[in-house]
């Protein structure tokens, strides 16, 4: 299927569509190796940001990336959560924004989902779950099939009235 994106890519889209294409050839997933630690509750933001940088290796494409972080005012953390924020994080480039969220997935790994507008209701939305740099470059080329978001439907970002909100 060929890709809709609007071209050309930023480096950071670039490197992801390099690793995809190099997964599809290979059959095999980039190492990226265990997420950084946290080493205070006070850094939490900057954890999750340095955490999406690692999963996107973004130290590879050998020039500074900026990523804005903060908390998530609609999103909960956590499932069925409501007194902790999801971490918001935009990666902003001179004609678009890449715009991820940070929550934790059933089996409490810290996931990120690329956000992007409901075909339905246009509010940005999490659409597809984004945890290396091949899936991002996968998604941007709509080569495979990555599964989507499971936060997609119970997104408390939909408008009220908009059928793909589900339970």
């Amino acid at each position: 299927m060929p890709s809709t994106m609007r071209k050309p890519f930023n480096p950071i889209e670039a490197a992801a569509v390099k690793a995809a294409v190099e997964r599809a050839q290979t059959g095999q997933a980039s190492q990226i190796g265990p997420d950084p630690a946290l080493h205070s509750h006070d850094a939490e933001l900057r954890w999750v940001e340095a955490v999406l940088r690692h999963r996107l290796s973004l130290h590879s494409l050998g020039r500074p990336i900026g990523i804005r972080t903060r908390d998530d005012d609609t999103h909960p953390l956590v499932a069925d959560g409501v007194h902790f924020p999801a971490v918001a994080l935009s990666i902003s480039f001179a004609d678009r924004t890449l715009d991820f969220l940070a929550t934790y997935d059933d089996r409490r790994r810290l996931v990120f989902d690329l956000l992007a507008p409901c075909a339905l209701c246009g509010k940005p939305v999490p659409t597809e779950e984004i945890n290396s740099l091949g899936d991002l470059g996968d998604y941007l080329l709509q080569s495979r099939g990555l599964g989507g978001s499971a936060r997609q439907r119970t997104s408390p970002a939909h408008a009220a009235d908009c059928p793909a909100r589900g339970d």
